[in-house]
């Protein structure tokens, strides 16, 4: 489930659910291979999807990538806002 019975998204129970994050923290060091393979991942996993959803299912895909990019991006500036404070 994507949300809890409070109606807050999970988002952090299904990351540290992941095999794959699990195998990057395992040494608490994140590599540059490990990003490059994780980045690898994310972007056959999003052209596999973009093969099997119709038109509207991908703009809302689209549009959902869009806007958690928005959101972690203005997250990360205002963490660093926030520390020159």
């Amino acid at each position: 489930m994507l949300f809890d019975k409070e109606g807050i998204l999970n988002i952090d129970e299904l990351v540290a659910q992941r095999p794959t994050f699990r195998k990057i923290m395992e040494d608490q060091i994140v590599t540059d291979d490990e990003l490059t393979n994780q980045a690898n991942l994310v972007v056959h996993l999003l052209k596999r999807l973009e093969q099997t959803l119709s038109p509207d299912q991908l703009s809302e895909v689209e549009n959902l990538l869009a806007e958690m990019s928005v959101l972690y991006a203005v997250h990360q500036y205002k963490e660093i806002q926030d520390l020159k404070l």
